[in-house]
């Protein structure tokens, strides 16, 4: 398990020397405590139970004895009330020390697991932002939400937790051991044996404990998804008289995380007294083995009582590590899920080198192939789109029209065949500086719950820019009729505009970036008619001068293209312009008819 957390450090930059400054203070730390219970055997033999002299245990080891008894003999010597002074002072100090390494280890290791996690959340983000979208074809928005906030979290939880709440509790209890063995070895021998009894059922549980954190971590994907799904799509569940199903399919979910979670709790929750209470047990012997050994002389009253304060003191660590333990164990089961994220190898990856300046000759298609999870969507297509050229895209629907376009923004990458601009592979640019001469307007408008005008710059501000944008039609009229402009909120996912206002904007966004080449990807085809006008009259004014590839469903869009293709079944069946497709009463003529007869 030890393992695959420092896996982590293949991602990620790890601050070592703030793990090392936290293990330097925690060693300092235990050092500290223990040093502080040694005063528990002069305060009870010389000041409370005012022994003439405090008498060694006859086990204590032959060369710890000879360190220290001059200092005891020293000890001996000492006036009751002297001693309680300099044993105050001592106790003063040493816990002032103790508590401000404490203090230390804490905040390095915090610092230490707070800035590994920000950057494990960060790399999780960038990773997802990398991956093409055929990884995205597979997920949905509310398990990688929670991939990114929740199991992440959880990781928090984990290096939050190691080190102050089980590596420290660990050293502890190691040095509460080393204090009773230097006591008294066979008392402590006999202490040992109940250790195995309390450790044992504890570490069972761990591995049903990540189980059940990996059921949870499920859970919570699942009830994003219907979350999402229920803000998104709450309109057509109102309309569909759905609020009953979604509630209940939320609420399945919802009683799943519960059951599970209350079932992690019983076993969290049953290691703290189980520990407890074994450890009571197993001491009722020792109290009765140093009880004799006190009558019989052989150990003075102050070391029995310093070697039952280190051995009760383990109670407390040891319940520590048995919680922590189940904790981590829990928590651990977010490893596999973040690593999966980050081990995913995105099938569009920079290969190129050149930068891209612009098209100056033209865009060719040649010989594409491509699948989808075994399908064949694309098949041989073949086809040059000169520069200033418009191409419009028509087809059934599924055909593979916004595949291919997704191409050559790569999106995707051809499983044979090749893309070229200029004669050159566009495998050969770097993406940005590709992507940076596209604009790109979909069916289904994306808007940020932003303004309208970060809505439409992205961040990247150039006033000038903007305003010679907003001056098109359509796009001043909706900024003028808004209540406070280009600074109105839009809402999440647009919701306060209608679907036309919300085009225009996704038009205005691709028209600033003043790209070479524009997609359409039938841009207009959920509008009402009046709605569809406008739009329309912004994309004609686009389209000036730029090469343009325009998927329509509604082919009257399409009447002043140069050139059209038309797809079925994957594959190019026609070819011209629109007159041309209609005289040869094809496939494209039979749609026409179908819309418009």
């Amino acid at each position: 398990m030890i393992k695959e957390f420092f896996r982590i450090k293949n991602y990620v930059k790890v601050r070592w020397h703030l793990l090392v400054a936290g293990i330097f203070f925690t060693i300092l730390s235990v050092f500290a405590n223990g040093v502080s219970l040694s005063a528990i055997v002069p305060l009870m033999d010389k000041v409370l139970v005012k022994k003439e002299k405090i008498i060694l245990p006859e086990n204590l080891p032959q060369i710890i004895k000879i360190k220290i008894e001059p200092l005891i003999f020293k000890i001996n010597q000492l006036p009751s009330l002297l001693l309680l002074k300099y044993l105050l002072i001592f106790l003063i100090t040493i816990l002032f020390l103790k508590g401000l390494f404490f203090y230390l280890q804490n905040y390095f290791y915090r610092c230490f697991s707070t800035r590994l996690l920000t950057d494990v959340r960060e790399l999780l983000y960038t990773k997802i932002m990398s991956l093409s979208d055929d990884f995205f074809a597979k997920k949905q928005t509310g398990e990688l939400t929670t991939r990114i906030i929740y199991d992440v979290n959880l990781l928090n939880v984990v290096f939050e937790s190691f080190f102050p709440k089980f590596v420290f509790p660990i050293l502890l209890t190691f040095s509460y051991f080393v204090i009773i063995f230097t006591i008294d070895w066979k008392m402590s021998l006999l202490s040992i044996f109940m250790f195995p009894v309390i450790l044992y059922p504890v570490f069972r549980m761990g591995n049903k404990l990540r189980k059940l954190g990996k059921k949870i971590q499920i859970a919570y994907g699942e009830i994003g998804n219907v979350i999402n799904e229920s803000v998104y799509g709450q309109q057509i569940i109102k309309v569909y008289n759905r609020e009953e199903y979604m509630k209940e399919k939320f609420k399945k979910e919802n009683e799943n995380i519960f059951k599970n979670i209350i079932s992690m709790v019983k076993r969290l929750l049953i290691i703290s007294p189980f520990t407890e209470f074994a450890g009571a047990v197993a001491s009722s012997g020792l109290i009765y083995y140093g009880a004799v050994k006190i009558i019989n002389g052989g150990m003075s009253t102050g070391f029995l009582f310093l070697f039952f304060v280190a051995l009760l003191s383990m109670i407390s660590p040891l319940k520590g590590i048995g919680e922590t333990y189940g904790l981590i164990k829990q928590a651990s089961s977010a490893l596999p899920r973040v690593f999966s994220v980050l081990d995913t190898e995105s099938s569009v990856v920079e290969e190129g080198q050149d930068v891209f300046m612009g098209l100056k000759r033209n865009i060719e298609f040649r010989d594409v192939f491509f699948s989808f999870e075994g399908k064949q969507v694309l098949k041989g297509i073949s086809f040059i789109v000169e520069k200033s050229e418009k191409i419009g895209i028509v087809g059934p629907t599924g055909v593979g029209k916004t595949t291919l376009v997704g191409l050559l923004l790569r999106f995707y990458n051809p499983e044979k065949g090749e893309i070229l601009i200029d004669g050159k592979n566009i495998k050969e640019y770097k993406i940005n500086s590709l992507r940076q001469h596209i604009g790109f307007v979909s069916q289904q408008p994306v808007l940020f719950h932003s303004t309208v005008k970060e809505n439409i710059t992205l961040g990247f501000e150039n006033e000038e820019r903007f305003k010679e944008v907003i001056k098109m039609d359509g796009i001043a009229q909706l900024i003028n009729s808004l209540p406070e402009g280009e600074n109105t909120i839009v809402g999440e996912r647009g919701i306060t505009l209608s679907g036309g206002q919300k085009q225009l904007i996704s038009i205005a966004r691709a028209i600033y970036k003043d790209p070479d080449i524009l997609i359409f990807d039938e841009a207009t085809s959920s509008l009402d008619t009046e709605s569809e006008k406008m739009i329309q009259k912004a994309i004609d004014q686009t389209l000036e001068n730029r090469t343009s590839f325009i998927i329509a469903h509604r082919l009257s869009t399409l009447k002043k293209v140069n050139k059209i293709i038309v797809l079925k079944d994957g594959t190019i069946v026609e070819e011209g312009t629109h007159q041309q497709l209609l005289d040869k009463q094809g496939v494209y003529y039979t749609l026409w008819q179908l819309q418009f007869a």
